[in-house]
């Protein structure tokens, strides 16, 4: 039996399965909020509003891609306590694990309510959380993260190119007009205000500071991730364009899943139609995949944390808190609207994703330096 650090080295995960990984996770969370979002306060222009924000989220993926190669040996719990020390970087890394339980409990009840609405009507929603808290706690328990990146691998392929193949089946229904005229009825803090409330939430870079550490090839996989994010913010834009060409941005900024909207109206030669079906379980295999991601980093994390070196009792434990915490915003909505408060999209998120890692940077960065000139 695999123990200890013969087991951590044994989880390995290639560039190419980082590069799904990333693509496929960022893809599910880009497909949920942001467009919605961006839509509100942008209104045609929110593809502009997009635009921005996917830059804003490349170079933030950049900056935490430097932090994890100035600490190539370490997880995100051990370069914390290594930069900053030991108590003040354990409070910050609690900060990472609650960023992960909002994550995992917003995309969790995401993905049940949207599949009790889309196939399941008359299931009880409790039955079809257990099911998927289950395969997700029984994937992360068995197989780590090796066997979450080989789901990724296989699924990720056919994800990416259904994603992006359906962007393009809707051409009757475009009308391009609809994102006229530019600038002129919104002008810059609308368009800035989008660009704050939506990319927030248009990926999560913080998992690369943990799953970084499991890269067979750091330098390789650098690459993977940045193209992975660029996959997924390409097909960001496009489908912001695509929703705003179909349905305007009056409805855009009603649909909380717009991209599975431009499904239901496909219709060539009313020969192609309700390719839905194909869509909904692609959307799920990848719902379970960054959940799966999300679920193994925070165990893992807080076994670190804790030194109890148990990780996969801690992924148990996890989950059912995790199901109790859905169970309950399910039945409160304020704390459903907790998820996209003022306070998370003006300074948590800000916090969590820009200024701790540019203070890694700097401080791991003047370490660099120092060594540098000591040696010579």
């Amino acid at each position: 039996m695999i123990k200890g650090k013969e087991w951590q080295w044994s989880m390995k995960v290639s560039s190419y399965q980082l590069f799904w990984l990333i693509s496929i996770s960022s893809m599910i969370v880009f497909s949920y909020l942001p467009i919605q979002l961006a839509a509100k306060e942008s209104r045609q222009d929110a593809w502009i509003s997009i635009l921005l924000g996917c830059m804003i989220m490349m170079a933030i993926t950049w900056i935490m891609l430097r932090v994890c190669m100035q600490n190539k040996d370490k997880t995100l719990v051990g370069f914390m306590k290594n930069l900053l020390g030991t108590v003040l970087g354990k409070i910050i890394v609690t900060v990472y694990f609650l960023l992960w339980f909002l994550q995992i409990s917003s995309i969790a009840r995401g993905t049940v309510e949207f599949q009790n609405l889309v196939m399941l009507h008359n299931t009880p929603m409790i039955v079809i959380l257990l099911c998927f808290l289950f395969l997700v706690a029984y994937s992360v328990y068995r197989g780590g993260i090796t066997a979450i990146s080989r789901c990724a691998e296989i699924i990720g392929p056919f994800f990416v190119f259904i994603l992006y193949g359906q962007l393009f089946l809707n051409p009757q229904d475009m009308d391009m007009k609809r994102i006229l005229p530019i600038y002129a009825d919104t002008g810059w803090i609308p368009i800035l205000k989008g660009t704050l409330y939506s990319f927030n939430y248009m990926v999560d870079p913080s998992v690369i500071l943990m799953l970084f550490f499991f890269a067979e090839n750091k330098r390789t996989a650098s690459r993977a991730i940045l193209w992975g994010t660029a996959v997924a913010m390409i097909w960001g834009v496009l489908a912001t364009l695509v929703v705003l060409f179909v349905t305007g941005p009056g409805m855009a900024a009603e649909l909380v899943v717009p991209v599975y909207t431009l499904t239901k109206i496909v219709s060539i030669l009313n020969f192609i139609q309700n390719i839905d079906a194909l869509f909904i379980p692609l959307w799920l295999l990848g719902g379970f995949i960054k959940l799966s991601v999300y679920l193994f980093i925070l165990s893992y994390g807080l076994s670190e944390w804790t030194g109890f070196k148990n990780w996969k009792l801690i992924a148990c434990l996890t989950t059912f808190i995790l199901l109790a915490n859905v169970i309950y915003s399910t039945h409160n909505l304020r704390i459903g609207f907790t998820y996209t408060s003022l306070f998370q999209i003006g300074f948590f998120y800000p916090f969590v994703y820009i200024a701790i890692p540019l203070i890694l940077w700097m401080i791991g960065s003047i370490r660099q330096r120092r060594k540098a000139s000591n040696i010579n």
